[in-house]
């Protein structure tokens, strides 16, 4: 029996609401998808910025992805301001199939003015900020 595979395309797949995961082995883009991913919650689905959590594995692999978010963000922003020349395919094509071009650039402004409020982190540090917070619960 062949299994069937389905190319991954993050710059068009549906996108689901709550939890999503995305597993793969070292090298194959996991860090360049989730920042992709995080983009298209900003601006399609008006998700803030610190409303959205990402855990991983390790201290080097949140500031990573941390980084890589950011510069993402403010690529976005760069195109959606005309001035994203140089832009990778991948978000050119994605941002060309946005209506709202002002509304997205509004997001994406609010997303990078609190980007230290994301919820970056490794599990442990997941755990120990919602036993520190949610400590009564």
């Amino acid at each position: 029996m062949a299994a069937e595979f389905e190319i991954f395309d993050v710059g068009s797949c549906q996108l689901a609401k709550g939890i999503n995961l995305v597993e793969a082995s070292a090298g194959t883009g996991k860090t360049y998808a989730i920042a992709m991913l995080v983009l298209r919650a900003v601006v399609e689905q008006a998700v803030p910025i610190d409303r959205i959590l990402i855990v991983t594995f390790t201290k080097a692999a949140t500031e990573e992805l941390r980084q890589r978010i950011r510069t993402r963000l403010v690529e976005a922003r760069d195109v959606f301001a005309g001035k994203g020349t140089g832009a990778d395919p991948t978000l050119t094509s994605w941002a060309e199939s946005i209506g709202d071009k002002g509304a997205a650039l509004n997001r994406l402004q609010l997303a990078l003015a609190d980007m230290d409020l994301a919820g970056i982190f490794t599990i442990h540090g997941f755990c120990q900020r919602m036993l520190v917070e949610q400590a009564l619960e």
